[in-house]
């Protein structure tokens, strides 16, 4: 197993790095974010709870910005550091299942995460106008804006029925099929398996 992590390049073991580091990011601020919203709501409902004040509202609204802002960088950095390790990686997909299966998952939600990073730019953008006149005026001036990040927030998380949190168990799904590695070819009964045959080659050079 050593002399196969010798043969990746450094291009590939950065793209790796760059990935994990964004999928850590990624997870744990939609996580957090989800958290946050289901402060709004009354529990197993999506009505809004007549005990939050105005002042509590506006700091649950600036969380979700702040973290709405984090989830959409890292969910960029997944996408481009996904498709650069996949090129990158000196790994046969056809002889590595557990890569393609991973791939798919990641991938096949690709629409969903473009429609609702569009519904977190409008709410992005709602947001620091609200928070511009608020700045401006004074918090009493909310009172005008409520109405509409609420119902930005109830079209968020009800886009698109429950496509997000089937995206959202597929993407925990490819992180284990990524740590177990099922459905791997071995070639030649060595570890060698899923190795373009050039560092096959290497690998026999160097025995």
């Amino acid at each position: 197993m050593e002399r196969q992590e010798k043969n990746v390049p450094a291009i590939a073991r950065f793209w790796l790095l760059l990935l994990a580091f964004g999928t850590i990011l990624w997870i744990g601020g939609f996580t957090v974010r989800a958290i946050i919203a289901n402060e709004f709501f009354i529990p197993g409902t999506l009505e809004f709870h007549p005990e939050i004040t105005m002042d509590q509202e506006c700091t649950l609204f600036q969380l979700l910005y702040a973290t709405s802002i984090l989830v959409l960088i890292c969910y960029l950095v997944v996408l481009v550091s996904a498709v650069m390790t996949l090129r990158t990686l000196p790994l046969r997909v056809k002889e590595n299942g557990w890569l393609l299966m991973a791939a798919l998952l990641f991938f096949l939600f690709l629409p969903v995460e473009a429609f609702t990073g569009y519904l977190d730019v409008k709410f992005i953008l709602l947001w620091r106008k609200t928070l511009t006149a608020i700045q401006a005026q004074g918090l009493q001036v909310y009172a005008e804006f409520s109405g509409a990040m609420r119902e930005t927030l109830s079209h968020r998380i009800g886009a698109l029925g429950g496509l997000p949190v089937i995206a959202t168990l597929c993407y925990f799904t490819a992180i284990a099929v990524i740590v177990f590695k099922p459905l791997r070819t071995v070639l030649h009964g060595d570890e060698t398996c899923g190795m373009p045959r050039e560092h096959e080659g290497a690998l026999a050079g160097e025995s």
